[in-house]
């Protein structure tokens, strides 16, 4: 990782930003003051001072969709407006420094203090879950198999309740019963 490349995180992060920025239009008003619309909603864009209208871009340090659909539009590279925590100097000096060894628990200090014991867990009420808690941007569990195929004219889509030559089948053996129905009762009426 090169000091100015940026954290997968910060990377992944501004690529979905990016893909929601082309929803948007920007209008610029002179020097780095811009203004972008959003669904009907106007977000004033300082880029000098790295401000956005909706907050996005100054609470995390990343710039949102109205701030990349300006800085895409002005040329400029999105990198050179990230926070720079989220770039690779920052991430190498967070392990600079090496780890200490650590003493042996029969060589620690004894100290004449109680022993801590872990809080009581209360049981919460109703049925637990039966399924872990997904991340805003982690992707839903989805089906095991996407596609039906009928069991009886083996396309995909339908199943066999679905089908429509089971429908077309009985609706002419249908018309078929009523008019041998029909035959019968006149053969009746003439006997």
């Amino acid at each position: 990782m090169g000091d100015m490349n940026l954290t997968e995180y910060a990377a992944k992060i501004l690529q979905t930003r990016s893909d929601e920025s082309r929803l948007c239009y920007e209008t610029p008003y002179g020097g780095d003051e811009f203004e972008v619309i959003d669904q009907h909603v106007h977000f004033p864009i300082k880029l000098n001072t790295g401000s956005c209208g909706c907050g996005k871009w100054q609470h995390s340090g990343l710039p949102c969709k109205h701030a990349l659909r300006v800085i895409y539009h002005q040329r400029l590279q999105p990198i050179d407006f990230v926070a720079s925590c989220f770039k690779g100097k920052a991430y190498k000096l967070t392990y600079v420094e090496h780890m200490h060894p650590m003493p042996d628990p029969s060589q620690w200090p004894s100290l004449n203090l109680p022993n801590i014991l872990p809080p009581l867990v209360k049981r919460a009420a109703g049925r637990p879950k039966k399924q872990r808690r997904r991340g805003p941007n982690e992707a839903r569990k989805g089906k095991r198999h996407s596609t039906v195929k009928c069991s009886l004219c083996k396309e995909l889509g339908h199943n066999m309740l679905t089908c429509a030559s089971r429908k077309k089948s009985a609706a002419t053996e249908a018309s078929t019963s009523t008019t041998s129905s029909q035959a019968k009762k006149k053969r009746k009426r003439a006997a």
